[in-house]
């Protein structure tokens, strides 16, 4: 018996090891779109995940570092603490996204839609945000592309 419930206790420890679902993962990486899906800390580095759908998902703490994400879908998504260093973000929806604490160091969000998301701690340093429409974002603590601080949102 005792053996029985160690098994049953590994099995279901080997299967939440990583954040992410797998079979969400694999969704992804076949048919680039994976809606209400759990891929939080999903190691997305260097994907090239263009138009792809991740919208209403959990991500937080997904590496997309230099993965090409161009023209993807966030909207409503949880990226807080999210890895997009070098990422190339141009033309995403990210409308109502929390980019709490998300690494977006020198990403290029050139057109992007960040409509009423959240970017508390957010780091853009040397992030390129040229035509992108940032209306209503939640600024706190927020590292700006040319490495100021902005503030405006903190209550």
């Amino acid at each position: 018996m005792k053996s029985i419930l160690m098994i049953a206790a590994l099995s279901l420890l080997s299967s939440t090891a990583y954040g992410y679902e797998k079979i969400y993962l694999k969704r992804l990486l076949e048919q680039n779109q994976c809606h209400h899906c759990d891929l939080s800390e999903a190691p997305l580095a260097d994907h090239q995940l263009a138009s792809a759908d991740m919208s209403e998902s959990n991500l937080k703490g997904i590496v997309l570092n230099n993965a090409n994400a161009k023209g993807a879908w966030f909207t409503h998504s949880r990226m807080h603490g999210a890895q997009l260093e070098g990422a190339d973000l141009r033309n995403t929806l990210m409308d109502y996204t929390q980019l709490i604490g998300a690494n977006l160091k020198n990403a290029t969000l050139d057109g992007a839609h960040l409509i009423f998301s959240d970017m508390t701690d957010a780091d853009l340093t040397g992030a390129s945000m040229q035509g992108a429409h940032v209306r209503g974002i939640h600024y706190c603590n927020t590292t700006m592309p040319d490495g100021s601080i902005n503030n405006d949102g903190c209550e």
